[in-house]
């Protein structure tokens, strides 16, 4: 028996509306329980950190920006700084949307409109979360070694495992001719791509850059609220991206939402008191979700301005 696609969509995500739930009951029930554990001496805002938690931020942002214009470029599309601000941060709302599909088609209706084909834009994004995955995944690779020092559960070696199979996707001569077959397969259109490997190469450099520079901005947001030593920066940052490609992974929940926050969790309690693990990870997603907000709102305005890139496009 068939299932309608509207029904599996309703399904997946009504699934992940309930798993979702779970997890956040779960962990307010641990806060609840546990409140009294909270070592209150070692809590004080540092404001000065909080602000440069999201300097870093966008630090992490502006790489990411430049690796999109890469892919773009390997693909043979092209596109300036300011368009492609607009269009990666005017698709962010779709990510909280259960299933990455939704997210690729915001991004590619927005690239359509800035004159970028669909085949493009939709192989970029594909590349590009791709791209993304092996970047955190290759940023919390170099912090195993104090990871693994400090005990961390045996299944973290798990998150490995996507690794090769990212590498296959993004690195592979193979790339082209399996996307033809696909258009072909699925799509029933023909689609001629040339990929320049060199351009892929630095987009996925400057994701590893962007993934560990994002951890940093986290240990500084964790360091605002919690005194811990700065000796465990690699380890927070590992932490951090091994909970991102958590949450990444999970196609059933809407951006990750709780998956991420209980990984999270689970990691950073050999750091750090439970109920502390459980109030900075449900604070990283509302640092995190102000700063897109943010992001989305200057896009916004780059996409108001009269000369918008026009000097990029006349090159």
């Amino acid at each position: 028996m068939k299932i309608e696609k509207k029904t599996l969509r309703s399904l997946t995500k009504g699934i992940g509306l309930v798993l979702v739930s779970i997890i956040i009951i779960y962990l307010s029930r641990k806060l609840y329980f546990t409140w009294n554990d909270i070592p209150f001496d070692k809590i004080k805002l540092n404001y000065t950190l909080i602000v440069l938690s999201f300097a870093g931020l966008a630090g992490s942002f502006f790489c990411s920006v430049i690796a999109w214009q890469y892919i773009l470029k390997a693909l043979g599309g092209g596109m300036g700084f300011r368009k492609s601000w607009w269009v990666i941060t005017g698709s962010y709302l779709a990510k909280y949307i259960p299933g990455h599909i939704w997210s690729i088609g915001g991004r590619v209706y927005l690239c359509k409109a800035e004159g970028i084909s669909e085949k493009i834009s939709g192989t970029a994004m594909i590349l590009e979360m791709t791209a993304l995955l092996l970047g955190s995944l290759t940023a919390f690779c170099f912090t195993l070694p104090f990871l693994i020092k400090h005990g961390l559960p045996s299944w973290i070696w798990y998150l490995l495992v996507p690794i090769p199979f990212a590498l296959a996707i993004y690195f592979s001569p193979l790339l082209p001719i399996s996307l033809k077959w696909l258009a072909s397969s699925f799509l029933k259109r023909e689609i001629k791509l040339e990929i320049k490997q060199a351009h892929l190469f630095n987009a996925f450099c400057l994701f590893v850059i962007s993934a560990i520079i994002q951890g940093g901005a986290f240990f500084l947001l964790v360091r605002s609220f919690y005194s811990i030593e700065y000796r465990l920066l690699p380890d927070i940052i590992g932490i951090y991206n091994g909970s991102w490609a958590v949450g990444f992974l999970s196609f059933i929940a809407p951006g990750g939402l709780g998956i991420r926050e209980g990984a999270l969790t689970v990691l950073s309690k050999f750091y750090m008191p439970l109920p502390i693990a459980i109030i900075l990870s449900a604070l990283a997603r509302l640092w995190m979700t102000l700063f897109e907000i943010i992001m989305a709102l200057i896009g916004l305005k780059f996409r108001k301005l009269k000369t918008y890139d026009t000097e990029y496009e006349k090159k």
